[in-house]
């Protein structure tokens, strides 16, 4: 079978299918399964964690011949396809146990791998523990508003990723790496259905793969499945007990109100940590009834910077310490114009929300200065 298509068309699905394999691997985790029959045109990758198929619109591509399935190495292709010329011509086709690929004058010859070695990472319609369907915009809008906060490489296993948790008409999202911590509650139809942790490695998998489309979300125990048309995306859960990240908001949420204006409080918070040296630049900030004042830490003696920015506080003065570069990343995720912060102590967390997105919270921890 012949596969004809434009570069562009192929290069933005495999721009998304080709984050999954592991680009350094010579085995089948560093390859494509490329399978092609009279009605569909699909690729799948998995590295032993996830994977993910995505089958290519109809309307893009014409075949002729017989169908195939086959591995093919995916960093080769991706490149390949890539340093194509835009919207060139492309054939694909499989000749003897080489895939060729030849646009205009260039030729490509790749080798490959049996389609027979290609895992299955699947699970049964009985063994699911509850779905629920979601808009696609929505869900990788809730992911990225809250995912950077998730750890990465933490010894407590269970904070390297997103928890999932569903209850009567509301999803909510908590992600923390123990400095900071994001939650973020999204109303849903349906009923509740299991708990889960998505690792951290998934994070942005899932935000490029679910689109704006309607997205049905699965879960089987130890592991979770995202579907939506034209595509499957499997990946293996964090097992662990979730932090009470409730607790930790409702106890920060009890703090005295500073508002501020959001782009004022960001803006100074840039300025200042430009002088505060150190892997983690601090700031220090003292809150008065009608001023924060935003100031560098760890800088020369000489070397100091200072800002100050109105603000409404009704409380006794208050200094405490953060970590310039993660306060800035929250402040910069609300997105109302206005923010309030939620100050109980120089040695307590701080719980920083939009003006009017109470839906959405983050409890920043303080730094020694």
């Amino acid at each position: 079978m012949k596969i004809s298509i434009k570069s562009s068309d192929l290069a933005h699905y495999l721009k998304t299918v080709c984050r999954v394999p592991d680009r350094k691997s010579t085995d089948v985790f560093g390859h494509l399964l490329l399978e092609v029959d009279s009605s569909q045109l699909r690729f799948s990758a998995h590295n032993g964690h996830k994977q993910m198929t995505l089958a290519i619109a109809p309307d893009l591509y014409s075949l002729v011949g017989e169908a195939f399935r086959i591995c093919v190495p995916a960093q080769k292709f991706d490149s390949v396809i890539g340093a194509l010329p835009k919207d060139a011509a492309v054939s694909i086709q499989l000749a003897e146990t080489k895939v060729v690929i030849a646009s205009g004058r260039s030729r490509f010859t790749l080798a490959t791998l049996p389609a027979e070695q290609f895992p299955v990472m699947e699970f049964t319609a009985d063994q699911s523990k509850g779905d629920l369907l979601i808009p696609g915009e929505t869900l990788s809008a809730s992911i990225r508003q809250i995912g950077f906060c998730a750890a990465r490489s933490d010894c407590r296993s269970f904070l390297n990723g997103i928890f999932f948790e569903f209850r009567d008409g509301t999803m909510t999202l908590a992600a923390s790496d123990g400095y900071r911590m994001g939650v973020i509650d999204v109303p849903v139809e349906g009923a509740p259905m299991q708990h889960f942790i998505l690792p951290s490695t998934c994070i942005e998998d899932v935000c490029q793969f679910v689109g704006s489309g309607p997205v049905l979300i699965s879960t089987s125990g130890s592991m979770a499945r995202f579907t939506r048309d034209g595509g499957v995306l499997h990946t293996k859960l964090i097992d662990g007990k979730y932090p009470d990240y409730r607790r930790l908001v409702d106890s920060a949420a009890k703090g005295d109100v500073a508002r501020v204006t959001r782009d004022d409080l960001a803006g100074a918070i840039a300025r200042v940590t430009l002088l505060s040296e150190g892997t983690m630049p601090l700031v220090r900030m003292t809150i008065t009834s009608d001023a924060i004042s935003v100031q560098s830490v760890g800088g020369g003696v000489e070397d100091v910077a200072n800002d100050v920015l109105p603000c409404d506080y009704h409380a006794e003065p208050l200094e405490i310490g953060f970590n310039g570069v993660f306060t800035n990343e929250i402040i910069r995720s609300l997105g109302d114009k206005e923010c309030d912060l939620f100050f109980n102590s120089s040695g307590s967390g701080t719980l920083l929300r939009g003006r009017n997105s109470a839906s959405t919270s983050f409890v920043l921890m303080p730094a020694r200065l």
